[in-house]
């Protein structure tokens, strides 16, 4: 059968429902594992540790799409995680909601669905049938690993008329697509891998460089621990601050570092950090901070910072060739790059993966509802501050529009 046609004799078999309390997200804990364990397209980015991370902490910011399958004593199917925003449409003077994926609470990598493969076809489109009646005014997944089932997602709100854009993701002034993540197949030794990975040049550099800075030990890597992480990590985010608080700003540096900061803090707290650290003798000069995923066989880079000052040409090179010496030693099959086609990334060996980025639009003209009540915190706190900021116009659509969300 075609992905693309409706199947409607599974469909009627499946149950589809939400839950937005961490209560709730526990109760299901050892059926999402199950399904995790069994769907050849998970990543950790997707599993229930993973997700008890970006959930905790943040209530009235999150639901879970879960599907089960009556006929099979309602065994867990498919699982959808979002997050919920809320944007002030200007034109139309109302508060709508807008949604994400859900592991984007916690900047994840990777986002997308969880399906049993047997059933997964049905469950995407009982989920799109799901959403379709909730309140929203544009539902967008970035950074989808899962092409496929993202066609098969938008088909369906495609059938029911709802407009897909399929959208790209370029940063740095258009340079780079953020939709690519360079990933490295790693062999089985080290040595394999600068045989056939790496061009002569590149592995007579590293040998060199080796050879001369780290035999008598001035130069040595430590790793970063349970004990050490908050002193370790503080070094991190000061040499990413130094680098990029005159480009982006002290003030977004500060927030984006944070936002780097919970991500590390969740593989931390998840048995899941790899954070190397470069010194000379007695003082850092850079780090890199990567969250390995055990079950796929995949360590991802997140995040580097070096001392700006340091005048060694190697940092970069080293720090690189000994995450990915530790990545093979540690039985990963690939060293993942993490967003962006960077030139530099490829000469480690990687190759192109590409993910995806959608976003569905209520029709045109559409009377549904679009303001989701789970989102009334986050209004009430933007009422604050149109009233903070003089615009009592905005500030009485605004409460205009809640007291008839709440009493029809």
């Amino acid at each position: 059968m075609n992905s693309l046609v409706p199947d409607r004799k599974a469909k009627t078999r499946l149950r589809a429902a939400f839950i937005d309390t961490f209560a709730e997200f526990e109760e299901i804990e050892s059926d999402w594992k199950a399904l995790e364990a069994q769907d050849p397209e998970t990543t950790f980015f997707l599993s229930w540790d993973w997700m008890a991370q970006a959930f905790r902490g943040n209530l009235y910011r999150w639901s879970v799409l879960v599907v089960r399958d009556r006929n099979d004593g309602d065994r867990l199917v498919g699982v959808l995680p979002l997050k919920y925003n809320v944007h002030w449409s200007t034109t139309r003077g109302e508060f709508q909601t807008r949604i994400e994926a859900g592991g984007r609470l916690i900047f994840s990598e990777y986002t997308g669905f969880l399906c049993d493969a047997r059933t997964e076809r049905a469950v995407l489109q009982s989920m799109a049938d799901a959403l379709r009646v909730m309140p929203w005014s544009r539902l967008s997944l970035r950074y989808v690993a899962q092409q496929r089932r993202a066609e098969m997602f938008c088909a369906q709100f495609e059938r029911l008329g709802f407009p897909v854009a399929w959208k790209e993701y370029r940063i740095n002034k258009g340079e780079t697509d953020n939709l690519v993540c360079p990933r490295v197949p790693l062999p089985e030794t080290f040595e394999t891998y600068l045989q056939d990975c790496v061009s002569a040049n590149t592995r007579q550099r590293y040998r060199r460089f080796k050879r001369k800075y780290f035999t008598d030990g001035s130069y040595r890597f430590t790793h970063c621990s349970a004990e050490t992480f908050d002193a370790d990590v503080a070094k991190l985010m000061t040499f990413w601050k130094e680098k990029w608080s005159p480009d982006k700003g002290s003030g977004t540096a500060s927030k984006v570092a944070a936002n780097f900061r919970r991500v590390l803090e969740a593989a931390l707290a998840t048995d899941a950090l790899f954070l190397p650290i470069l010194w000379r003798d007695d003082t850092p000069l850079a780090a890199l901070g990567h969250v390995m995923d055990p079950r796929n066989g995949t360590m991802h880079f997140i995040i580097a910072g070096r001392d700006t000052t340091a005048e060694e040409p190697f940092i970069g090179a080293a720090l690189h060739f000994h995450s990915i010496e530790c990545a093979i030693l540690l039985g990963c099959q690939s060293y993942d790059f993490g967003h962006g086609d960077e030139a530099y990334k490829f000469s480690y060996g990687a190759e192109k993966t590409r993910l995806t980025y959608f976003s569905i639009s209520r029709p045109e003209g559409s009377t549904h509802e679009v303001f989701d009540s789970i989102s009334t915190g986050a209004a009430l706190r933007r009422i604050e501050a149109f009233i903070g900021a003089g615009k009592s116009d905005e500030a009485r659509r605004a409460c205009r529009q809640l007291s008839q969300t709440f009493t029809g």
